[in-house]
């Protein structure tokens, strides 16, 4: 049985958490509007990401660690993308880049790198 590293656990509830603060948002900023099917969608998108994240540090995930690392600077982009073009509120954006940076910061951690391209396929 192999042990997983406790930072790539770490990482794993990071992506989860990063997902389910974005549902929350999601029902927090809900207007009912014509033009707020756009910005829900972002926050929707967005969760799928984290989501996404989580997924990959699991223990058959789909992604190499380049490919994890690749996906948490994507979904910072589009974070930032999304407050930049407000369609996302600035202080659940800062929150969820908070977020994509600590996933990084577990990523850079040598043995997640060790454990993700060993465990994959």
């Amino acid at each position: 049985m192999e042990i997983v590293p406790r930072n790539v656990k770490v990482g794993g509830a990071l992506g989860f958490l990063g997902g389910v603060v974005c549902v929350i948002c999601l029902v927090l900023f809900l207007e009912i509007e014509e033009s707020a099917l756009a910005d829900m969608g972002v926050y929707m998108l967005v969760a799928v990401m984290f989501f996404a994240l989580a997924g990959g540090f699991a223990k058959g995930g789909q992604w190499s660690w380049e490919v994890l690392l690749l996906m948490t600077f994507l979904t910072i982009a589009v974070v930032g993308g999304s407050v930049v073009f407000e369609a996302m509120d600035l202080y659940a954006g800062i929150m969820l880049v908070i977020i994509g940076a600590l996933i990084v910061v577990s990523l850079s951690v040598p043995s997640s790198k060790t454990w993700a391209n060993r465990m994959r396929f």
